[in-house]
């Protein structure tokens, strides 16, 4: 609901408004129920709504100030602008003197309390933004402070308690053999070296002397700065007085269109959502959408879908909540029995089908729609809810990969007068991101027959229902949260009740030609040499500057993860794949930066995200026992959409051999895939070549390559590795990959240790020997350094998907420019739609 409010002067409305939104506690809990979000809000009027405010954790309060005479001309050309008479300098100084030191209204004793002081010196509005970027606010520190910037505090702390005559120091002795400390006063360094310190953090403001430098680096003890960074927040509250701006501006900050310049940055940089109080009851009044979430995998990216496009979301705990939700969406992802048996257990299905028959909006996603069907034949013995009375099957595999993954078409059967509308924003040259193994065949005129209007695709010669709707009900086999613009257009037009609209295309498509060539951009992650996460790309896995360079022996630095994601989806990715190649095993599960960053890359990248790294079993921080399924819940919950899962696959295959291939079901591949589908599920395997004479020299499976060994070896074999390739096991890839499959993973991505960082193409004789062997997508990696290469990997060896990393991040080839090659060589891609058209 949107409040407009009109009248005579002095009529009263500014009370009516007051009564209706001017309470500060509604802000609060509005924040307080979107705390993952950033908000940004100007109206504190005085030091009562600043105590309520500074109540959460979260809030940060920041002023911002200007010279005296800088703000008087800006005021006077406001006023110049705005056809007004300008105060003279006099009459601008009362007023400011009013509005900062009145003891009722005045402002200063709320700049006194600001954590951050901003000057505006400049008159040119690049300028400030320069300052803002250097002050880095949004840097999110400030919640949660890093382990140096907690440990310095507590030396800083200690220091306070320091009797030494020439200077207070404080330290503290943390994990790891580590010091932190504040500084330095001449006595230990000797000591430290003795008792096998391992590495010495002092303070900023602490200038370390050559001489103990020297001595630490002979002690092989390593020695660095702390830097604190202008720290983050999630609630900035904005002090604009007239300290900062003209007359004008500042009695009419609160208007949405009179922000001022760093009001303006803050909202237009994507960081933050202006929360002004005094409209802050059309925020409390956004839409409710209701969220069915029973662990269907990853949610939060149709959380975010929901968000970006002006609603709120309540989640749905208990059947009972059913019946008041005027809107409901049942997402999920995973198995057709295991599903459904959660929500007749859960009691969920009556109340299901009780909002259905009552005429309110159902969105049904992937098993969501699956759900309105007879039953699948993934588990014969679960019904669904048979509102359509078809059975799902499962895909034929004997000619393509299965589960089938990745941007199909969803085409509207177009008859009367619907030939020249869209369905829900459907658009027949659109592609959809589908994940699924089973599908409802589609029999032309059957559904529509009983009232159904079909959106159908095809993948190779099977042809099956897309999506599908009548009245009150849409149903999407694809995922229209991980299908960018097309989808969020999608969620738009059925969370607005636009069931028919017009078309995009006034020309027809092109003929559906199925599922497209997927490219995938692939960030690496770790940490640099100074604690910082980074994407980085080894040579043969080994991501350190090479010896000549500036930066020889750090690690390389090629941006930062989260910006580099939201830059490769907005070329035109397909796919996100993060992989983690630090170890974090002192930080508590809960806590791992990974965690963030893909909730933070979840909030603005609508493609399927995948998260490789740490997938196993293990002991958290304070000694409880987490299981894998554990850890890739807490993974898909900050929104993953696949967890890829290495060293541990190699392990579980050898156990799977030596037990007569026999499955345990305690694998992190069995545990995940029973419960999030095999879909959610990619093993990621690090092969290299190992070159023989003749195949009848191993007993492992070989090929005739092309490309001879050192000695002139026409044969080689593919040995697998561990621990990124730095350890070797006596299986090779087919074996692998075969066993893998067997145990429930969906999906292969296909390194190769001799191409890494290569630059020369894909490894195509070791692709096209996997691809034989499994009947799951296999993705092709390593090596990328042109467009051509992708061309090359998708003609020779019918690979489902291609993976680039270091030719984007370095800024040689876009994401686009492959797929512009790609198609230049007649092969199908997903287009780049404009966000516009939602």
């Amino acid at each position: 609901m949107l409040i407009g409010l009109c009248g005579s002067m002095l009529a009263g409305k500014q009370s009516v408004v007051a009564y209706l939104v001017d309470r500060v506690e509604e802000l609060v809990d509005f924040i307080t129920k979107r705390w993952q979000q950033r908000w940004v809000t100007t109206d504190i009027w005085d030091e009562s709504v600043l105590e309520k405010l500074l109540r959460r954790p979260s809030f940060f309060l920041v002023s911002v100030d200007a010279p005296l005479s800088l703000r008087w001309q800006r005021c006077k050309r406001r006023c110049a602008s705005d056809g007004q008479p300008s105060p003279s300098l006099a009459e601008f100084v009362a007023r400011n003197d009013h509005h900062l030191y009145d003891q009722k209204v005045g402002l200063a004793r709320l700049i006194d309390r600001a954590e951050v002081r901003l000057v505006n010196r400049s008159d040119n509005l690049e300028q400030l933004h320069r300052t803002l970027e250097e002050l880095d606010l949004p840097n999110e520190q400030r919640l949660r402070p890093d382990w140096d910037q907690y440990f310095m505090q507590l030396a800083s702390l200690a220091a306070q308690r320091s009797n030494c005559m020439k200077r207070r120091v404080g330290s503290v002795l943390v994990r790891e053999k580590r010091v932190i400390s504040t500084g330095y006063n001449g006595t230990p360094r000797i000591k430290i070296t003795q008792v096998g310190i391992s590495e010495v953090v002092y303070s900023h403001g602490y200038g370390m002397d050559v001489e103990t430098a020297a001595v630490f680096a002979e002690g092989g003890v390593k020695l660095r700065q702390f830097s604190p960074v202008s720290l983050p927040f999630l609630l900035i509250a904005l002090l604009l007085t007239l300290s900062t701006l003209s007359l004008e501006e500042a009695l009419y900050c609160w208007n949405p269109d009179r922000g001022n310049g760093l009001t303006k940055y803050l909202r237009n940089s994507a960081q933050f959502t202006l929360a002004e109080n005094r409209f802050v009851g059309s925020y409390l009044a956004m839409p409710v959408v209701h969220l069915l979430d029973y662990v269907a995998g990853n949610v939060r990216s149709l959380a975010n879908a929901i968000e970006k496009l002006g609603y709120s979301i309540e989640w749905i705990t208990k059947p009972a909540d059913i019946e008041k939700a005027p809107t409901l969406i049942l997402p999920g992802v995973g198995h057709f029995g295991h599903c459904l048996s959660q929500f007749t257990e859960g009691g969920y299905l009556k109340p299901i089908r009780k909002h259905i028959e009552a005429g309110k909006p159902f969105l049904g996603i992937c098993v969501g729609l699956q759900a309105l069907f007879e039953g699948s034949e993934e588990c014969p013995n679960v019904p669904g809810l048979s509102l359509v009375p078809e059975k799902l099957i499962r895909f034929d595999d004997r000619n393509k990969s299965v589960p089938h993954i990745g941007w199909n078409s969803a085409k509207v059967a177009r008859t009367g007068h619907t030939n020249n509308q869209s369905f829900y924003g459907l658009q027949d040259g659109s592609k959809y991101y589908y994940v699924h193994s089973y599908a409802a065949p589609y029999r032309s005129g059957v559904l529509e027959a009983a009232g159904w209007t079909v959106a159908t695709a095809k993948y190779d010669d099977e042809e099956f229902v897309g999506a599908i709707g009548r009245r009150n009900v849409l149903a999407t086999q694809f995922h229209p949260e991980k299908s960018g613009a097309a989808g969020l257009r999608l969620l738009k037009a059925f969370l607005e009740g636009h069931e028919w609209g017009s078309l995009l295309h006034s020309k027809p498509a092109e003929p559906d030609q199925g599922l497209t060539r997927r490219v995938i951009a692939c960030l690496d992650v770790r940490t640099n040499d100074h604690g910082d996460l980074v994407v980085t790309k080894g040579d043969q896995y080994d991501v350190r500057e090479k010896a000549g360079t500036a930066a020889t022996g750090l690690v390389r630095n090629l941006g930062k993860p989260v910006d580099m994601a939201r830059k490769y989806y907005e070329q035109g990715a397909d796919e996100i794949t993060f992989l983690n190649i630090t170890s974090f095993r002192n930080c508590p599960l809960a806590d791992l930066p990974m965690l963030e960053i893909l909730r933070r890359t979840a909030e603005s990248v609508f493609v399927p995200l995948t998260i490789g790294g740490g997938i196993r079993a293990t002991t958290d921080s304070d000694g409880s026992e987490v299981s894998a399924l554990d850890v890739a819940t807490m993974y898909f919950k900050s929104g993953a959409d696949k967890v890829s899962i290495g060293s541990d696959a190699v392990v579980a295959a050898l156990d799977f051999y030596n037990n007569g291939k026999r499955l345990s079901g305690r694998t992190a591949i069995e545990l995940i895939s029973a419960a999030y589908g095999n879909q959610a599920v990619v093993v990621s395997v690090d092969p290299k070549r190992v070159y023989v004479r003749s195949a009848s020299d191993t007993a492992h499976t070989s090929i005739q390559t092309t490309n001879h060994g050192p000695a002139g070896e026409k044969f080689c074999w593919y040995q697998c590795t561990v621990r990124g390739g730095r350890e070797s096991v006596d299986m090779d890839v087919q074996q692998l990959v075969q066993a893998v499959e067997a145990m429930g993973a969906g999906e292969i991505l296909l390194n190769c240790i001799d191409k890494d960082g290569s630059n020369t193409g894909f490894d195509i004789e070791l692709v096209r020997d996997v691809k034989r062997c499994v009947k799951i997508p296999v993705i092709a990696s390593s090596g990328a350094g042109t467009p051509a290469h992708f061309a090359e990997v998708f003609q020779n060896t019918g690979t489902d998907a291609a993976l680039g990393a270091g030719m984007f991040h370095r800024g040689e080839y876009t994401v686009k420019e492959v797929k512009d090659h790609l198609l230049d060589q007649g092969l199908l891609v997903r287009h780049l739609e404009d966000s516009n058209t939602m």
